[in-house]
């Protein structure tokens, strides 16, 4: 019987497939969220570098996929529509809070 993420792959697997075939599928949804992780990596470093750049987005919602924006506004609904209409499956979308000089923020 199988447990955990072993169930979750299972259940994801086709019916009637060969052990060897859903052995390969199994590792491909592995491989796939280790990407998706790594893949987050890139826009966080990527908002980290261009706070600057991103001030002309003050008061809206972005999707950034990688190191392109593909859509920004005031509604982040609209925005994910968007994106998935792009066949992006899972949208990377923040908000950008306008810079106020009188305010130190400390932390993340």
């Amino acid at each position: 019987m199988a447990t955990g993420l072993t169930a979750n792959l299972s259940d994801k697997l086709e019916t009637g497939a060969s052990e060897s075939q859903a052995d390969a599928r199994a590792e491909d949804l592995v491989q796939g969220g280790r990407s998706q992780i790594a893949y987050r990596t890139k826009e966080l470093e990527w908002r980290r570098t261009h706070g600057e750049d991103l001030q002309t987005f003050a008061g809206e919602w972005i999707v950034l996929e990688g190191e392109e924006i593909v859509a920004h506004g005031s509604d982040p609904v609209q925005i994910a529509t968007e994106a998935r209409a792009r066949e992006i499956r899972v949208p990377y979308i923040f908000y950008v809070e306008a810079l106020d000089e009188g305010v130190v923020r400390i932390g993340l």
